[in-house]
């Protein structure tokens, strides 16, 4: 194990993770505003689990490229998916 994390508790490190993930959303409501809305479950003839590992796919080929992760971005894109399951089911 290592040390660093010896003492680090996952649940309550969520507080932290999820103001990082609302500062991402903010910014991407910023910049693209309710388009998420735009996509239901299925958009153009796609299901929204075959759009976000697309999506996964585009950060996979950015981090090959030496662009770090954004795990903010992440798990935004998949609180939208479960939002979207949340709301239209």
């Amino acid at each position: 194990m290592d040390k660093r994390l010896e003492n680090v508790n996952l649940i309550e490190e969520l507080d932290f993770t999820f103001v990082e993930v609302e500062k991402q959303l903010i910014g991407d409501e910023k910049n693209w505003g309710d388009t998420w809305k735009e996509r239901g479950l299925v958009w153009k003839e796609q299901n929204q689990e075959t759009r976000f590992f697309e999506k996964m796919l585009e950060y996979y080929e950015d981090f090959k490229e030496g662009v770090p992760v954004n795990w903010a971005k992440v798990i935004g894109e998949a609180h939208i998916c479960m939002v979207r399951e949340k709301k239209l089911k």
